[in-house]
């Protein structure tokens, strides 16, 4: 057992206010300056650094360290010649060599190479990374260190994007080799990289002056980096084949390179462009699989205009501290990464993957995160907010950061990011905080990480002088070395715009996609009135959902012939089905709302006659079906999982 002390980043409740208060304040400008604040009261504690430990909160962590093998740093060879499975890391260094021959090396933990240590896989050799979420291990080589792979076999679990790093000299070599899963792969600083005969190669990142080479292989993404200073104007070779290509100063409309790539004999050349600040670079008559952009600094950048899978006759690409135009070019997936201190405003945008870094914050409206390159995610200290969109694969938030969902729905839909792909996941003492957001697998928390859940999902319209169900989610979820538990939360209604709340329900129990209260309207007048919850934990965060309904009055001449109308509405597979059945010849509006009370579908308009089926194939979520007639409103609500 041992006393550990995690240390969280504080709680961004300022940020997280504001965005909470445009689900209430719909058109509101963000303003990310000091000034009025026009929250109402959130009844919320605000506190400084958090610090976790046993001794102050009763709470006793233990923690199972796993075993680190090291090989070096004199004249050490750790031979695997039978099936052999190591729990941690393995760190080769000095003279140190590891050699799996003819056997499976299944590795939970990262694979380190430094100081010219080896690592030898051959003979039909298996390395089985046994990782299970996207990145979760790694391979790096620092300081002359060397990875050779012949007729040999490496895989994750069925889980892509195990990263290696290459930097200062290092080597890496594969020759007739399986990889079973997408490789991610950085070369830095003088390093080489050489690949022949290998079917499935995945993303190649180069940098400074590295030597890559690429011989009879398939299914590669080479990333063409723009350092501060290139000069770039291009045109792709075609991706199916590539017989030759080179990327280096000495080619025609390449200056300011450092590295060399070479590409020959190659199928499926998926080409991807990473720009930098200060970089020129123009692409003409190509097919680009992805444009990576990272933006660093202090700026504050507006971003607008830019999709996924679109054909662009001449396109500058709104970024002020780079020059980067697409002339009759085809884009299948943006990146953009905002890193250090810049303040990152993107709308109305389609895009492969968006990851925000280094104290940056990222206030993203109205986009989608198709998932290609590959999720939508915070880490290392950054702040990011999603609001009014959707993501095609999932979310991840680590190192500290912060990501705020509101009003979005996170669904594993893309072709690129299929289950179990991306479990949504908060890690490494970061929070991942949803405001009326639907997810088709529910976020989950790891180490001392924390996940905040606040819905309000009510229906849009509803009954005075009745009582009626509010529906919702009031939860959390801590990683094991998180002592933080759930405290309460409050429901709340005021009239539409009113400042002054009136309490309707607190409970200190989760509620999870179930009724969060009954409130009691009677005695209320007709017309549009707003909810709020809040939930907080029992160290004071606390989040916000709002929501609005519609307050109607039905008299007994309505509700009587409300009794002759039926509605029913319920799934079957990844179908609404409904039956609703009403008297001869009357005139009848059939809708369906979001969570957010949205109305995204007009299913039935006119007179009924009877009974009347019909079916309906929405993505997953939360929804309300609303029969109407005259004053008539029968109202169900249906789960879509």
């Amino acid at each position: 057992m041992f006393w550990m002390i995690f240390i969280l980043a504080v709680f961004p409740q300022d940020k997280v206010d504001k965005i909470c208060l445009l689900n209430r304040e719909k058109g509101v400008a963000l303003d990310t300056g000091e000034g009025t604040d026009h929250s109402p009261t959130m009844d919320r504690v605000s506190f400084s650094d958090k610090i976790l430990f046993s001794g102050s909160r009763d709470f006793n962590l233990t923690f199972d360290k796993r075993d680190v093998l090291y090989i070096g740093p004199g004249p050490d060879t750790f031979l695997i010649d039978t099936n052999y499975v190591q729990d941690g890391d393995i760190i080769i260094f000095g003279e140190g060599m590891l050699l799996v021959d003819n056997a499976e090396l299944t590795l939970s933990g990262h694979l380190y190479g430094q100081n010219q240590g080896q690592a030898i896989f051959t003979n039909n050799a298996h390395l089985h990374f046994n990782q299970f979420y996207v990145g979760q291990y790694s391979l790096f080589l620092v300081d002359s260190a060397r990875f050779e792979a012949t007729d040999a076999t490496v895989d994750a679990n069925g889980i892509p994007f195990i990263r290696i790093e290459l930097r200062n000299h290092s080597t890496y070599i594969a020759q007739r080799v399986h990889f079973l899963d997408w490789m991610y792969r950085k070369v830095y600083n003088q390093s080489t990289l050489i690949l022949e005969d290998v079917d499935y190669v995945g993303d190649i990142l180069v940098r400074d002056s590295c030597q890559v080479s690429f011989m009879r292989c398939d299914k590669l993404l080479p990333w063409i980096g723009m350092p501060e200073g290139s000069v770039v104007d291009i045109q792709f070779p075609e991706p199916d084949t590539v017989l030759h290509f080179e990327f280096s100063n000495v080619q025609p409309g390449i200056n300011g390179i450092g590295y060399t790539m070479t590409i020959d004999t190659c199928y499926n050349v998926w080409w991807g462009v990473g720009t930098h600040p200060g970089c020129t670079l123009t692409v003409r008559n190509s097919t680009v699989m992805g444009s990576m952009m990272r933006i660093p600094g202090s700026d504050t950048i507006i971003f607008y205009g830019i999709t996924d899978y679109t054909f662009y006759t001449d396109l500058m690409v709104p970024l002020p501290d780079r020059y980067y135009r697409l002339i009759d070019s085809y884009v299948y997936s943006w990146q953009p990464y905002p890193l250090e201190q810049t303040v990152f405003y993107i709308d109305s945008c389609t895009f492969g993957e968006m990851i925000g870094k280094g104290n940056s914050f990222t206030y993203a409206t109205r986009c989608t995160c198709d998932g290609i390159f590959i999720h939508l995610g915070a880490a290392v200290d950054a702040f990011v907010s999603f609001t009014d969109g959707l993501v095609k694969s999932f979310v991840s938030t680590s190192q500290n950061a912060t990501l705020l969902l509101a009003n979005s729905s996170v669904i594993c839909t893309s072709i690129w990011a299929p289950p179990p792909l991306g479990p949504n996941l908060a890690r490494q003492h970061s929070y991942l905080l949803a405001v009326n957001s639907y997810f088709e697998y529910k976020p989950e928390a790891l180490d001392s990480a924390l996940v905040m859940v606040a819905a309000i999902d009510s229906p849009p319209v509803g009954i005075i002088d009745s009582s009626i169900d509010i529906y919702g989610s009031a939860w959390i979820d801590v990683g094991p070395f998180n002592p933080i538990t759930f405290d309460r939360y409050r429901l709340y209604w005021a009239p539409d715009g009113d400042s002054t709340w009136t309490s309707i329900n607190e409970s200190t129990s989760e509620v999870k996609d179930s009724i969060l209260a009954i409130w009691n309207t009677s005695g209320m007048s007709e017309g549009e009135y707003d909810l709020r919850l809040t939930i907080w934990d029992d160290a004071g965060d606390s989040l916000t959902a709002f929501g609005d309904m519609t307050l109607q009055s039905t008299g007994v001449e309505e509700e009587n012939r409300a009794q002759e109308w039926k509605l029913i509405a319920y799934q079957q597979g990844s179908e609404i089905r409904i039956s609703l059945s009403v008297p001869m010849d009357r005139e009848v509006t059939l809708d369906i709302f979001d969570v957010t009370g949205r109305k995204i579908k007009n299913l039935f308009k006119g007179e009924a006659e009877g009974r009347v089926d019909i079916d309906y194939s929405p993505v997953p979520g939360i929804y309300f079906i609303r029969l109407s007639g005259e004053k008539t409103i029968i109202e169900k609500v249906v789960f879509i999982k």
